[in-house]
């Protein structure tokens, strides 16, 4: 099983960040977790520090997680963790945009449990 030491979540829902940091504390009880409700903010961050994971939502106010990947590659980020979808579309256009995108490792429909955290790191 793969360990993660940095985890980063970048969701607007407050009440997601909450409940995807337990369901991630109960799997790697060692990580430091940080949470950014404004994907801006998680971009600077991302420049000066790089996480072992990194869970995106798509539907965020000011900045959604399209333009947040858009983002990550025009600011020079050399992205060297994995970058996983997590959204509550079940758009297929989504769904296949996110698993057709370069830096995105695969697509995760909300809520984020337990499971989905360790069927995450088995692969």
């Amino acid at each position: 099983m793969s360990s993660f030491d940095k985890i980063f979540l970048v969701d607007d829902d407050k009440i997601f960040l909450l409940t995807a940091k337990f369901s991630l504390k109960r799997v790697f009880p060692e990580a430091d977790i940080q949470s950014f409700s404004n994907a801006e903010e998680a971009i600077n961050r991302l420049i000066q520090e790089k996480p072992d994971l990194l869970l995106l939502d798509l539907n965020m106010p000011v900045m959604d997680g399209w333009t947040f990947l858009e983002q990550l590659e025009e600011k020079g980020s050399a992205v060297t963790f994995p970058i996983y979808i997590v959204s509550s579309s079940i758009d297929p256009s989504d769904i296949n945009r996110a698993n057709e995108h370069t830096h995105v490792m695969g697509f995760i429909e909300k809520p984020l449990d337990e499971q989905k955290v360790k069927a995450l790191i088995e692969g």
